[in-house]
Parts: structure tokens; sequence; C-alpha cells
């Protein structure tokens, strides 16, 4: 059932679920990548700055080796040179252990395109309590995956190791003939060749397993066909609400446009297609203003409202088209059409007057 449920997955993940999968603390990210970056840090700060770090560990414990015969190792003398002790280890090593803590916050910062703030990976989930669950996860494929990369990554570094130190044995009867100083150069020089070697292999994993993550992290996400319709939904919309908001908002519009067509002096047809009406308040009206227009049934409803309130009816095909087309509901008419519509209010005024 979760092999067919998967299979049907076979859409991309939406820009919407990325980000919520984002907000949940969830991303690509690849230890193998945090491993590089630490590690590289940690050669840099030693080639530049480890020499410092060094003397300073030198100097404390030769300042207490020499002065060892002129403490009087007490229970409570012992606790407070303890207690110096550390605090000056502390403050030697505090640079490179901030080195360290700083590469790890940029690692993930670089992996997780950005700062990320987010609880839920702290919020307690008790099927991971499960023991059931924990051993499907480790039998199961990812966990074979784990297992495949480790013990390829174990085979890499090991080869990688014997290789650097093959070529060294040759160093072991020089050792024996050189000095305390000459002895950790070597040693330090040998290691640091040793390091880049394992640094070179691991960088190599790293650029696989992180493009594998990436994979991997989309496949998991990727979403039914259905899901994206669901989203798209919740987005947008379920269309056919949209569409009976949009029928009110249309019926609403035209009931207060037909409240209007008492207000108006004249209207005028097409003579059975268009209907459009014109209001005039020569008072509080600058032109004469479009308050009602429609075609077909609603031009036959804007009529008849005329014929109940006793509004002249005139038929100009020309200048209803022309209406019709060129002004909106609650326009002024333009100056272009002054001329034609003051014409018609002329001849209603005229029928208007001769009815009186």
């Amino acid at each position: 059932m979760a092999e067919e449920e998967k299979e049907s997955k076979t859409e991309q993940p939406t820009e919407k679920k990325l980000g919520d999968t984002r907000e949940k603390g969830r991303t690509a990210k690849s230890q193998e990548v945090n491993t590089v970056i630490l590690l590289i840090a940690a050669v840099i700060y030693f080639l530049y700055l480890g020499f410092y770090m060094i003397d300073g560990v030198n100097l404390v414990m030769r300042e207490y080796f020499v002065s060892a015969g002129v403490y009087d190792l007490t229970p409570s003398s012992t606790q407070f040179l303890i207690k110096i002790t550390f605090k000056q280890l502390f403050l030697l090593t505090m640079p490179f252990m901030f080195t360290m803590a700083l590469a790890g916050v940029l690692s993930n910062y670089w992996q997780n395109d950005g700062w990320i703030f987010s609880w839920d990976p702290l919020t307690p989930k008790f099927n991971k309590l499960n023991p059931l669950t924990g051993w499907k996860k480790f039998l199961g494929k990812e966990g074979l995956m784990n297992l495949g990369k480790s013990l390829i990554k174990l085979a890499l570094i090991s080869t990688a190791v014997y290789m650097a130190a093959d070529d060294e044995w040759e160093l072991i009867p020089v050792l024996m003939n050189s000095t305390i100083i000459q002895i950790f150069q070597i040693l330090g020089e040998q290691i640091l060749d040793l390091v880049l070697k394992v640094l070179f292999v691991l960088i190599i994993l790293a650029i696989i397993d992180f493009a594998w993550q990436k994979y991997q992290f989309t496949q998991n996400l990727k979403m039914t066909k259905q899901e994206v319709k669901d989203e798209r939904k919740q987005q947008e919309g379920d269309p056919i609400i949209k569409q009976r908001i949009k029928q009110k908002q249309f019926e609403m519009f035209r009931n207060r446009m037909m409240a209007s067509v008492p207000e108006a002096e004249v209207i005028i047809t097409n003579p059975t297609h268009l209907s459009i009406a014109l209001r005039y308040n020569r008072v509080a009206d600058p032109a004469p203003v479009l308050v009602a227009k429609g075609a077909g049934y609603i031009a036959l409803k804007i009529r008849e409202i005329a014929k109940e309130r006793g509004i002249t009816i005139v038929e100009d095909k020309e200048l209803a088209r022309t209406l019709f087309k060129n002004v909106d509901i609650g326009d002024v008419i333009p100056e272009s059409l002054y001329k034609a519509v003051a014409e018609t209010l002329a001849y209603v005024y005229k029928l208007k007057n001769k009815a009186l």
C-alpha cells in the first residue's frame, strides 16, 4: 500500500509545500558536508593559529612541572591548582572552540539557504518512542543506505590512511636519532599530509552525499495530482464557490443598476438588443450620466421598468451601440457624444411639454 502511494506521487513539490516544510525545520542537509567544513576550519586554524595554542599549553604544563616540588600539595591547594589549570587551558582553547562553532553555524546556514527558526524539531513526538517503528527505519531502505554509506566511507578513509602511512615507515629510523622538537615537527608534517588526503576523500563523499540528500528530499516531498489540485483549491478557492460568488456579486450589481433606472430621463434602444438609461440632473450632474445599460434580457427588463415609470424610450441604433461600447455605468458621457445626446434629450423634453 505504501509503495502504491509512493508511486502515485509523480508531481514535483509546490512552493507552498516546500515553504511549509522549511517552516518545520526540515531541509536537505548532509552531515558529510558539516564534517568536511569543520575539518577544513580545524586545518586552517592549526595552520595559522595553532602554534599560539600549542605554545600556550606548553607554557602552562612547563610551569607546573617545573614548580611541582615547590607546591605544598594539600586537598585544597590541589583543587585550586586544577581549577586554575583548567581555566588557563579553557582560555587557550576557546578561540579554537569558537572557530568550530562558527564553522558549524555557517555550514548549516549555507545548506539551509538562510536562517531557519522552528520549534517543531524540538516538539516531542511519541511515535518515535515506538521500538517497532525504530527497527523498521533502521532495517529499512534508509537504514541500509546509511549503513552502505558508512561502510564505503570507512573503506575509502582506511585506504587513504594506509596509502599515506605506507610511504612513511622509512622515517621511523630517522626519528630514533632526532630530538623531541624534530620528532614533533616531522610528525606534525605527516599528520597534516594524512589529514589533507583524508579531507580530499571526505570532500568527494560530501559532494555525492549532498546531491543525494537533495534528490531524496525532493522525492520524499513529491505530491499526487490530487494533492496539487487540493492545494490549488485552498490557495485560489474552489472554482464552484468562486463562480457562485461572482454570480452573486453580479446579481447585486444588476439589482443596484436596475434601482437606478427610475432616475433616468430617457432610455435609448437598439431597438430590442440594447437599452441604455441616461440621467441628467441639471443641478447635480455636469453632463448626462449613464446609470444603466444592458443587452438581451437585461435590456428588456430596463425597458419594462421604463414603461412602468413612464420614462421615454427613444430608438437610436448608432447612439445606443456607441454608448454601450464606450461608456461605463456611473460615468458621464464623453464630449464627443454631447451633441447626439443633447438632441435626444431635447426631443424628450419636447414630448413632455406636449404631454403637459
